[in-house]
This record gives structure tokens, C-alpha cells and sequence, in this order.
């Protein structure tokens, strides 16, 4: 331990360069957070499928592919 302080006194470079990394990696991980708007979404809302103004869901269905309808429809012969 004596020799690591040691180490540290005569070279200070090291504490601004561990410093200046943790300063770095924390400012990127608030960063991401702040950030997270999950941008693949097909909605604008930032994602999660959440609305504010109705109770619907929103659900990402493939092109040609619908909702079962509420009322059953006579089928045409």
C-alpha cells in the first residue's frame, strides 16, 4: 500500500486520468438515460406503449393483419 501511494505522489497524472474517466463514464450513463426514448417505436409517444388521452392499446400488427371485429358479419356466399 505504501508503494501505491508512493507511486501516486510522484505521478498525480493518474488521479486526473481516474477522475476524468469516472467524471466521463457517469455523464454518458446519465446521458443514456435521459435520453432513453426508445426511437424504434412505431408511435411518437417515446415509446412503451402508452397513451395519455385513451385506454387503448398500442399494438404493432404485421401489414394485412387486423383486429377481430366485435360483431360477427354474415359471410358472403
Amino acid at each position: 500500500m505504501k508503494t501505491f501511494i508512493q507511486y501516486i505522489i510522484q505521478n498525480p497524472d493518474y488521479i486526473i486520468l481516474v477522475l476524468s474517466s469516472a467524471f466521463l463514464v457517469s455523464y454518458f450513463i446519465r446521458w443514456v438515460i435521459r435520453n432513453n426514448n426508445n426511437s424504434d417505436d412505431d408511435d411518437n409517444n417515446g415509446g412503451g406503449g402508452t397513451s395519455n388521452d385513451n385506454d387503448d392499446p398500442v399494438l404493432d400488427l404485421p401489414p394485412g393483419v387486423c383486429l377481430p371485429r366485435d360483431k360477427n358479419e354474415p359471410e358472403m356466399v
